[in-house]
């Protein structure tokens, strides 16, 4: 059969760096079939694709970056102001999950046409080095939509006894094709094969990405040290702790990474700045291309987590702190200083909590998704060494964090209940960036809902803790999950 590429269009407002490092193709707003194979524009157009489809609002743009805090603890959808957004998500109804599902494949089919076919089609010596940074990339991103992926509709490593042994997690696809709908059927991979993919494409990118300055530093692309990160993330979910400290020192180190901890009092101002100082991995969200009409006050994060009204901006706000979670902060905390209290104009309004962490600084609607960023890396390794035992290593990252947020550092654990500590620790600091829902269920500690959902606790084997398989995939063969 002859072979065929969907191009798909690409919206080239993605940032990924400056002006100057974006790609420039004529028209600006696809790439032509018979170029984008053969040079190495075509190559870096099908890139900028599958960056620009993380800004969905189904993946990063949206839904991946808050629900992890929605399905969990940290958010309490507070009805009167919601306009009936993500009111099932909260209250975990069945099937009101995460959906990542197309997007994520469509991603997968960008990458994987580079992987496949780049070293083929560009033979040019001057371009050899970026063609090995486009195939560093390609791998690195691949990793992390399996990753997604695998933890959306599977149980982690960790978690698979607290799952009844349930052990599949999705296709692997690791080959292009002209379209999904003419794809082979492949049966789900195991969880075991699925983090071993992503272990194995990290593992080729990281040597592929040039070292010192320039692009391996490049913080609005995958680079070096966000693919060190990553790989550190996956071995902390298979609970190979030793081997996570190791990548986790890599991925901090700075012949690798520009990304450093935030100093005291700057907490506030970080997420207002372009790239975030910890952004191991930012994606820029341009308002004039990505968000045009509608869709920006409808799907932002903003709008999400922002009253209707607060800083004259429109928005479908009702993502409200939780009070368990505005309960853990001091009030000299900066991470503290991040939250408010607002009601409206009324002469009496009721007050709900509010996070700022979407702010609108770049622009209404438009602010940045931080994929992986330090104090996270810097949390994950304290995890990984209480877990080996060492207590006051651990004990140590955790006051360098808890310092540099200007909050009291007496009373951290040196002993096993620093575990614990740890995890109320990454409560406070990554609330709202998605991954609260993942560091309970990879612990099998099952999710306490805030008192004001009235649902009590999802225990960690109960089925809504995976995503359901699409229909449309099931009823091609896929098995589906458990109670689905």
């Amino acid at each position: 059969m002859k072979k065929k590429f969907i191009i798909y269009s690409l919206s080239f407002g993605l940032f990924l760096g400056s002006c100057e490092k974006m790609v420039k193709i004529e028209p600006q707003n696809a790439i032509s079939p018979n170029v984008a194979l053969t040079t190495i524009g075509g190559y870096e157009g099908l890139m900028n694709s599958a960056y620009n489809r993380l800004i969905d609002f189904s993946y990063y743009g949206r839904d991946f970056t808050m629900l992890g805090d929605v399905l969990a603890d940290n958010v309490y959808t507070e009805l009167s102001v919601s306009n009936n957004r993500w009111v099932g998500q909260n209250s975990n109804v069945r099937g009101a999950h995460y959906d990542i599902w197309s997007i994520a494949y469509s991603a997968i089919n960008d990458v994987n046409t580079v992987i496949n076919t780049i070293d083929a089609n560009i033979k040019d010596a001057n371009a050899a080095l970026r063609v090995k940074t486009l195939k560093a990339e390609a791998y690195a991103l691949r990793a992390m939509l399996y990753f997604d992926l695998a933890r959306v509709y599977g149980y982690e490593p960790t978690s698979v006894t607290a799952g009844g042994g349930f052990n599949l997690s999705v296709p692997l696809r690791l080959k292009y094709t002209a379209g999904l709908p003419e794809a082979e059927q492949i049966p789900r991979g195991t969880i075991t094969d699925v983090y071993a993919s992503i272990e194995s494409d990290l593992n080729i990118a990281i040597p592929l990405f040039p070292a010192g300055a320039g692009l391996s530093k490049d913080r609005f692309r995958m680079n070096k040290g966000a693919a060190y990160a990553l790989l550190g993330r996956t071995l902390l979910y298979e609970g190979k702790w030793a081997a996570a400290v190791t990548q986790f020192d890599n991925a901090m180190n700075t012949t690798n990474t520009t990304a450093r901890l935030i100093a005291t009092g700057g907490y506030v101002s970080g997420f207002k700045t372009t790239p975030n100082p910890e952004s191991f991995f930012e994606v820029v969200i341009n308002p004039n291309t990505q968000l045009g009409g509608v869709i920006g006050s409808n799907d932002a994060l903003y709008s999400y987590t922002h009253p209707t009204g607060y800083n004259g901006f429109k928005t479908f706000g009702g993502q409200t702190v939780s009070d368990e979670l505005y309960a853990l902060f001091e009030v000299n905390d900066d991470r503290f200083k991040m939250m408010f209290k607002y009601g409206g104009t009324s002469p009496t309004p009721p007050l709900f909590n509010w996070a700022d962490k979407y702010s609108g600084a770049t622009g209404p609607y438009a602010d940045n998704f931080k994929v992986i960023r330090f104090a996270d890396v810097l949390l994950m390794k304290a995890e990984a060494l209480a877990e080996l035992g060492q207590y006051t290593d651990a004990a140590t990252l955790v006051t360098q964090l808890r310092t540099n947020r200007n909050a009291t550092i007496t009373g951290i654990p040196t002993d096993a209940t620093i575990k614990n500590y740890i995890q109320t620790e990454r409560r406070r600091e990554l609330f709202f960036e998605g991954q609260r829902w993942f560091d309970l269920k990879r612990r099998a500690n099952g999710v306490t809902k805030p008192a004001k959902t009235a649902i009590g606790t999802i225990s960690a084997s109960d089925y809504r803790l995976l995503a359901g398989i699409p229909t449309s995939e099931v009823a091609l063969g896929l098995i589906q999950n458990p109670n689905y």
